[in-house]
This record gives C-alpha cells, sequence and structure tokens, in this order.
C-alpha cells in the first residue's frame, strides 16, 4: 500500500472512531437488557482469527449473539470478561457466540487477543461492513436467530454474565 494508501486508511479509522463513539458520549451508564428489532442478518463474507470463512449461511439454523468490537474502544474492552463468562453459559444451549472487530489490521487484533483473550471466536472485520449491520456505536450486540434475522439489539456495554440479561436470550429458544 502507498503512503497515500495509509494516510487515507488513518483518516477513515479516526473517522470511522468519531462516528461510531459519538452516540455512546451522551450515555453516563450501559443500559440494561436489549431492544427488539427486526433485520435480516446482511450478506457478509470475513475471515476468523484462525483464517476459516464465516457468511451469512455460516449462522443458519442457530442462535448467535455478536459483538461488535475495537481494540481501542474501553468500553468494549471492558465487557469482554463478563462475555466470556456469558458464553460459559450460552454455549451449553447450543447458542453461539462471535466476536467482529471493527476493521483493524489483523495483526493488532492478534495482539491484543494475546493480552485480552476472547473466548469465542473473533472474525477480522471489514470497516465498510459495520454499516450494513446497523453498527452505530461501539460496543453494539446484537442476537440472530435460528432463522438469519436480528431480534435483538444492545447498544453500549453491558454486564453479559447478568442472570436476567442472559435469560432474556436463552427464552428465544
Amino acid at each position: 500500500m502507498t503512503r497515500m494508501g495509509h494516510v487515507l486508511r488513518a483518516k477513515s479509522a479516526v473517522a470511522l472512531a468519531a462516528f461510531l463513539l459519538l452516540p455512546l458520549s451522551f450515555t453516563t451508564q450501559a443500559q440494561e437488557g436489549m431492544d427488539s428489532v427486526e433485520r435480516a442478518v446482511p450478506t457478509f463474507s470475513l475471515s476468523d482469527v484462525d483464517n476459516q470463512m464465516w457468511n451469512a449461511q455460516s449462522l443458519e439454523g442457530k442462535f448467535w449473539v455478536i459483538n461488535f468490537w475495537a481494540t481501542w474502544c474501553p468500553p468494549c474492552i471492558e465487557e469482554i470478561p463478563s462475555m466470556n463468562r456469558a458464553w460459559e453459559v450460552l454455549e451449553p444451549h447450543g447458542i453461539g457466540m462471535l466476536a467482529i472487530n471493527a476493521g483493524e489490521e489483523r495483526v493488532a487484533v492478534e495482539d491484543f487477543l494475546t493480552k485480552i483473550p476472547i473466548d469465542f471466536t473473533t472474525l477480522l472485520g471489514d470497516i465498510d461492513s459495520l454499516p450494513n449491520w446497523s453498527v452505530r456505536a461501539l460496543p453494539t450486540t446484537i442476537v440472530v436467530n435460528d432463522k438469519g434475522e436480528v431480534v435483538l439489539e444492545a447498544l453500549g456495554p453491558r454486564e453479559w454474565d447478568d442472570e436476567a440479561l442472559l435469560q432474556e436470550v436463552i427464552d428465544l429458544l
């Protein structure tokens, strides 16, 4: 990539960060629970950190909790331990979890994961695809049903190991 390409990518990342963090600057505390929504999972094709490809068809037939995050996002980092604990509860129920990074370079994500591990599958996101998922701030977490529909959304951080929040997801089964 040329120097100009790196500069443009850096400017795009700064603009995206400002866009994604703007809604959270107006909230001082994370809300509890999630909002009901109705929309289809967008078309996507992303690699995970183990180089396996994922797409919308990969999600079919199973419920998923999908978290959008970034290494530079303090609320995202703060909620990772509770998301790992939530994974321990949800996995036996057959509910999958994915962490989709907000489009950072592979090396940055892999370096971060050596310091703060995510226990479930992490996808290397594409900065251009976040709007397709209707992600307006980081962190954002969505719940996808077994028909490929986004049915719940949480904008901002949560305590994902909270019993009531976990039950809200489990009750969808």
